[in-house]
């Protein structure tokens, strides 16, 4: 039993020896649950700022009064125009906010058309064009705003039946008819007479609207709610389309991250040893490790997104030269950011700890788990810095978009830009040689 113990005692000295590896063991889970609890803390509070492209054509009191009731909630930040290449404000019609919403500007639009309300009229003609490339988003913003149009619809609704009253009956008929009602029912059931005339005027005592599930269903049919997917309607697996991006460059991130570790094995066997005796520099083994990683990052990823074509059917085929694009900066990438840890770490525990901890932490801000939507604003803000946001928004433009070359511009040319910032640290801290 002594030796046992002798030798858990030179196993926690080995541990405790190690100082950032410690730190690492214990600030991983803490800093993960800080980011997990920031995230699904925020749930219970709903989405903020959702963006949502919007257009008001009617000039009716009931479609100002939606609009301005849309504006106030925190759920949604309203769009009113476009941005042209010179910077200058363009205000939407019909054609432009639905070309917004199939950039993925926005993930979805509200129009009130001209004709959404009228004097004759007894409901509510609204459009909605959307894009489900989020499906739990876009079940937020469907829901809040049907929320939000209902409950005006009962005001709306009962205006119009005053209106077609007074025209018919004339103002002086319509006044004493409620005054009658008001009498009988007083008469019989022993209520003022002044509270039921004012019920009568009032939408929600009249027709009970907070609890009457009967009422909400009979306002629910006269709002003429036109809802129009604008994009992804011909995609087979939807799920798996959305899901795919995310997953592989999680797993991708944990293969090269590994990968580039092994310079710390290499170190301890000697083989960079025998190898810098030939002539052969330490940038010629880096580059080597570099482009190794890189093919590797780019045979896995390939790998996997057949893989998906084949059991879920998703189309990489009809959009294959700008997949291969982004597929290889994202490899070039991830490749960077697995030699940054090899750089930077002492000892092949602290490369792989702090490995874990950025990669999951970067997966669960970047999207590839839950919408970045969902998130604190100052997270949404973290997440546009993360090798896996860029990488996942370049891909779901290409599979789930259909975009062309200048449309992932952009997502090239961050995710090439980051492996170039990456790799020039990565190099100029392994001149110091604190690996080999």
């Amino acid at each position: 039993m002594k030796a046992v113990l002798a030798l858990i005692r030179k196993e926690y000295r080995l541990f405790w020896s190690d100082k950032v590896a410690v730190s690492l063991t214990f600030l991983i889970p803490v800093g993960l649950i800080a980011i997990w609890g920031s995230i699904f803390g925020n749930a219970d509070a709903g989405a903020k700022n959702l963006r949502l492209a919007f257009l008001n054509q009617s000039t009716s009191l009931a479609a100002k009064k939606i609009e301005r009731v849309l504006d106030t909630t925190k759920t949604f930040f309203l769009v009113r125009s476009n941005t042209d290449e010179n910077g200058n404000e363009i205000p939407f019609d019909t054609a432009s906010i639905k070309d917004y919403v199939k950039k993925g500007r926005a993930a979805a639009a509200l129009v009130i058309p001209v004709d959404a309300y009228t004097d004759t009229s007894f409901g509510m003609k609204l459009k909605f064009y959307y894009d489900p490339k989020n499906e739990m988003e876009m079940q937020i913003i469907q829901g809040v705003l049907t929320q939000t149009v209902m409950s005006q619809i009962p005001d709306v609704f009962m205006k119009g039946i005053q209106q077609r009253a007074v025209k018919f009956l004339g103002f002086d008929s319509g006044a004493a008819f409620n005054r009658a009602i008001a009498r009988t029912v007083s008469k019989y059931f022993n209520v003022d007479t002044n509270r039921i005339l004012s019920s009568l005027n009032d939408t929600t005592l009249a027709f009970g609207i907070a609890s009457d599930s009967g009422t909400r269903s009979f306002f629910k049919n006269i709002l003429d709610f036109q809802s129009e997917q604008l994009v992804g309607k011909d995609i087979a697996n939807p799920w798996a389309t959305r899901s795919v991006g995310g997953w592989a460059m999680m797993f991708l991130m944990f293969t090269l991250t590994a990968s580039a570790a092994s310079l710390f094995e290499e170190k301890q066997s000697g083989v960079i040893l025998r190898i810098l005796a030939s002539p052969i520099s330490r940038e010629h083994i880096l580059w080597s490790k570099f482009l190794y990683n890189v093919s590797l990052g780019f045979i896995q990823l390939s790998a996997l997104f057949i893989f998906g074509a084949i059991m879920f059917k998703i189309d990489i085929i009809s959009n294959l030269g700008n997949l291969i694009l982004i597929v290889l900066a994202a490899a070039m990438a991830c490749t960077a950011f697995g030699m940054l840890l090899s750089a930077v770490s002492a000892t092949q525990a602290q490369a792989r700890g702090l490995g874990t901890f950025l990669i999951l932490a970067m997966s669960s801000i970047g999207g590839a788990w839950f919408p970045v939507s969902f998130m604190p604003g100052y997270i949404q803000a973290v997440s546009k810095a993360t090798i896996v946001y860029w990488s996942m928004d370049g891909f779901l433009q290409v599979l789930w978009r259909g975009a062309p070359l200048v449309d992932i511009l952009p997502n090239l040319g961050i995710l090439l830009a980051i492996a170039g910032l990456i790799t020039g640290i990565s190099l100029w801290q392994f001149r110091k040689g604190h690996v080999f």
